[in-house]
């Protein structure tokens, strides 16, 4: 495997004997401890193993085999074998993913009910506050879409939603902490400017700098993280990666279109607390990742969500089959 997919595993691996607590922002610390406590410090294959067969498991139980041969079942099956190898490559090694599955796990099992959800809220918190900030910024933007899916009538009021919760975050950051939106990513990449591996770097569309632009590259960028069209090339890695994004995006933003047709009353569905919970994640990957690399495999934990909507052919699936059994 290339140097630079092993760079988190060894850094994680160097402080193993080293951390003896959880600091807070320590993200790298406190996952080696996390190892640690697990006892796989020292088992780095029996680690591999055990997160990756956690993730087939998680994925198995998110797919739903249909009785009838179609492309929506071909194209779930596709979306399936995307995730366990994308699984195998990044949970084959120490990774701070590992972490991440588990709190999406959780959230699979605990967003069925209010006071699930609510855990899990105050899970997700302490999860941010000990591994990833930026997981403050999805929860926030999950409880902000849900809200939406419950009242909003049509795609374009959800995407909407979108666009304004993208400008709230530019101006946030702009007013309180003083930094353009995308100002983490261009720190990054600022330090690879030319390292010819970073082939794969996401660079601003439009000019940078201040609120309105920072905002129009975020909108323009998230779309760019459901077709992202800057890995179509020669290499079919990358090309194999746009394909199956885009059409995992094209069959979600479709399902969009049955919202209309549901009463209010009865959105609340796995699949409605899924859905937000997926484009919260990929609203604020938007603005942070640096490159399309480190964007898969940040989405990796989340690929068995989006497989759980694909699966059950719309986003309100619940609805449809309270309203088969009812005719029945």
């Amino acid at each position: 495997m290339p140097a630079k997919y092993l760079f988190d595993a060894e850094n994680i691996a160097s402080r193993f004997g080293y951390v003896n607590r959880f600091v807070l922002g320590q993200s790298y610390d406190n996952t080696a401890l996390f190892y640690d406590f697990l006892l796989l410090s020292r088992h780095r294959h029996l680690a591999a193993f055990v997160f990756s067969f956690i993730f087939v498991y998680f994925v198995s139980r998110c797919l739903v085999v249909s009785g009838r041969i179609n492309l929506d079942s071909l194209h779930d099956l596709l979306i399936f074998s995307f995730a366990c190898v994308v699984g195998a490559v990044y949970l084959g090694q120490y990774s701070k993913e590992s972490t991440s599955l588990l709190l999406v796990i959780a959230f699979m099992v605990l967003s069925n009910t209010r006071s699930g959800r609510l855990l899990w809220v105050v899970m997700a918190c302490i999860y941010a506050a000990y591994f990833r900030p930026y997981w403050a910024i999805v929860v926030a933007l999950y409880l902000f879409f849900r809200f939406i899916l419950n009242r909003g009538r049509t795609p374009a009021v959800f995407f909407l939603s979108i666009v304004f919760a993208l400008f709230a975050l530019a101006l946030m950051f702009n007013v309180v902490l003083g930094i353009d939106l995308a100002y983490y990513r261009y720190v990054v990449n600022d330090t690879r400017t030319y390292d010819v591996a970073a082939n794969t770097m996401i660079k601003p569309i439009l000019p940078v700098g201040g609120i309105i632009l920072e905002w129009c590259n975020a909108v323009l960028q998230f779309i760019l993280m459901f077709f992202p069209l800057p890995l179509i090339s020669a290499n079919p890695l990358y090309l194999v990666f746009f394909v199956m994004i885009a059409s995992l995006g094209i069959r979600l933003w479709s399902m969009l279109k049955n919202l209309a047709n549901i009463p209010r009353e009865l959105r609340a569905t796995k699949s409605k607390e899924c859905l937000g919970l997926l484009m919260a994640f990929v609203t604020v990957q938007s603005i942070f990742e640096p490159d399309y690399g480190s964007y898969i495999r940040h989405l990796m934990p989340m690929l068995p969500v989006a497989l759980f909507i694909t699966c059950r052919n719309s986003i309100f699936y619940g609805y449809l089959k309270e309203g088969r059994a009812g005719n029945g």
